[in-house]
Protein backbone atom coordinates (compact mmCIF):
# COMPACT_ATOMS: atom_id res chain seq x y z
CA UNK A 1 0.00 0.00 0.00
CA UNK A 2 1.47 3.11 -1.05
CA UNK A 3 0.58 6.77 0.68
CA UNK A 4 2.01 10.24 -0.11
CA UNK A 5 4.61 11.98 1.93
CA UNK A 6 5.46 15.26 1.78
CA UNK A 7 8.98 16.16 3.64
CA UNK A 8 9.62 20.03 4.43
CA UNK A 9 13.50 20.64 4.94
CA UNK A 10 13.92 23.79 6.52
CA UNK A 11 17.02 25.39 5.14
CA UNK A 12 17.32 27.11 8.71
CA UNK A 13 15.82 25.35 11.46
CA UNK A 14 12.52 27.20 12.31
CA UNK A 15 11.62 26.00 15.98
CA UNK A 16 14.27 23.86 16.17
CA UNK A 17 13.01 21.51 13.40
CA UNK A 18 14.93 21.36 10.01
CA UNK A 19 13.51 18.33 8.55
CA UNK A 20 8.96 17.55 8.84
CA UNK A 21 6.94 14.95 6.97
CA UNK A 22 3.32 15.35 6.49
CA UNK A 23 0.11 14.16 4.41
CA UNK A 24 -0.08 17.03 2.42
CA UNK A 25 0.75 20.58 1.30
CA UNK A 26 -2.54 21.81 3.71
CA UNK A 27 -1.06 20.34 6.37
CA UNK A 28 1.79 22.51 5.85
CA UNK A 29 -0.01 25.66 6.08
CA UNK A 30 -1.93 24.68 9.40
CA UNK A 31 1.43 24.65 11.00
CA UNK A 32 3.67 27.30 9.28
CA UNK A 33 2.53 30.86 7.82
CA UNK A 34 3.49 31.56 4.49
CA UNK A 35 6.15 34.04 5.18
CA UNK A 36 7.91 31.00 6.73
CA UNK A 37 7.50 28.90 3.66
CA UNK A 38 8.71 31.18 1.68
CA UNK A 39 5.72 30.83 -0.89
CA UNK A 40 1.53 30.66 -0.79
CA UNK A 41 -0.33 27.84 -0.79
CA UNK A 42 -1.65 27.94 -3.89
CA UNK A 43 1.54 29.19 -5.34
CA UNK A 44 3.09 25.78 -4.05
CA UNK A 45 0.57 23.83 -5.31
CA UNK A 46 0.83 25.68 -9.32
CA UNK A 47 4.93 25.09 -8.86
CA UNK A 48 5.13 21.48 -7.86
CA UNK A 49 2.72 20.71 -10.24
CA UNK A 50 3.86 17.99 -12.16
CA UNK A 51 7.04 17.63 -10.09
CA UNK A 52 8.38 16.03 -7.03
CA UNK A 53 10.58 18.92 -5.61
CA UNK A 54 10.47 22.65 -5.11
CA UNK A 55 12.82 24.88 -3.67
CA UNK A 56 13.50 28.15 -2.91
CA UNK A 57 15.68 30.36 -0.10
CA UNK A 58 13.74 29.42 2.95
CA UNK A 59 12.45 25.60 2.27
CA UNK A 60 13.14 22.35 -0.19
CA UNK A 61 9.60 20.54 -0.21
CA UNK A 62 10.01 16.68 -1.66
CA UNK A 63 7.09 14.82 -2.70
CA UNK A 64 7.41 11.04 -2.32
CA UNK A 65 5.69 7.56 -1.79
CA UNK A 66 6.05 5.40 1.55
CA UNK A 67 4.74 1.87 1.59
CA UNK A 68 2.90 0.65 4.35
CA UNK A 69 2.15 -3.15 5.06
CA UNK A 70 -1.96 -3.72 4.36
CA UNK A 71 -3.71 -3.91 7.66
CA UNK A 72 -5.19 -7.00 9.10
CA UNK A 73 -8.47 -7.57 10.09
CA UNK A 74 -9.21 -7.64 13.63
CA UNK A 75 -10.11 -11.53 13.45
CA UNK A 76 -7.04 -12.32 11.83
CA UNK A 77 -4.99 -11.08 14.81
CA UNK A 78 -4.65 -14.04 17.62
CA UNK A 79 -5.59 -12.63 21.19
Amino acid sequence: MKEKVVHLHFKEPVEGSADLYFGSFKAIYDLYPSETIGITYKALVNAIHGRDCYENKKVKIRVSEYIRKPKTKAKDKPC
